[in-house]
């Protein structure tokens, strides 16, 4: 019989630790990550027009088989994306995102490729690697109850960009700072 109880308590304590990991992951929702199980609020990019500081959030991953985690490509994608954001004068990169007034949201990954595109325009790659790309701009919206939901007001999206990684990153936030420029000029 005294089984009964010890299990009982067992399984009382495996359910608040269930409660409270899971309240705690509620609550840690954040403005400027993406999640695929959550829908994001669509937002104008003129939202961006008096924003000026900035938060870069770069991720890579290459998907290859035999691939090794490169740790080079990931740091070239990273820096072309810091350079193009740093040549911006109006812009200013911020370390912690709390302190930003958007986020700047990049992530590239390397594939094998099934021979069903096109090859890449790149000499560096292997002719059936798929480099894909997606840029997300992200300032705060709505306040939930656990935490304020990302609004994307610029996206832009390539699932073969048929040039290296680090390229890719560049040319498509480089097309988000020409937009942002011409929307301040226009102002």
């Amino acid at each position: 019989m005294q089984f009964l109880p010890t299990m009982r308590r067992c399984l009382l304590s495996g359910l608040l630790l269930l409660t409270l990991s899971l309240a705690a992951s509620a609550q840690t929702r954040s403005w400027w990550t993406l999640s695929e199980l959550e829908t994001a609020e669509k937002g104008k990019f003129k939202e961006l027009l008096t924003k000026r500081k900035v938060y870069v959030n770069v991720s890579f991953s290459d998907a290859r088989p035999n691939s090794p985690v490169n740790s080079a490509e990931r740091n070239d994608v990273t820096q072309a994306v810091h350079q193009a954001i740093s040549s911006q004068k109006d812009l200013q990169m911020v370390t912690y995102p709390e302190a930003a007034e958007f986020a700047v949201l990049v992530r590239a990954s390397m594939a094998q490729g099934r021979g069903d595109r096109g090859p890449n325009f790149s000499l560096l790659l292997e002719p059936e690697a798929e480099v894909a790309i997606d840029v997300s701009v992200v300032v705060p919206g709505s306040k939930q109850a656990d935490g304020p939901r990302p609004r994307i007001v610029w996206e832009a999206s390539s699932p073969n960009a048929q040039i290296e990684p680090a390229a890719a990153a560049r040319f498509t936030v480089d097309g988000f700072l020409w937009e942002l420029k011409k929307l301040r000029e226009k102002k």
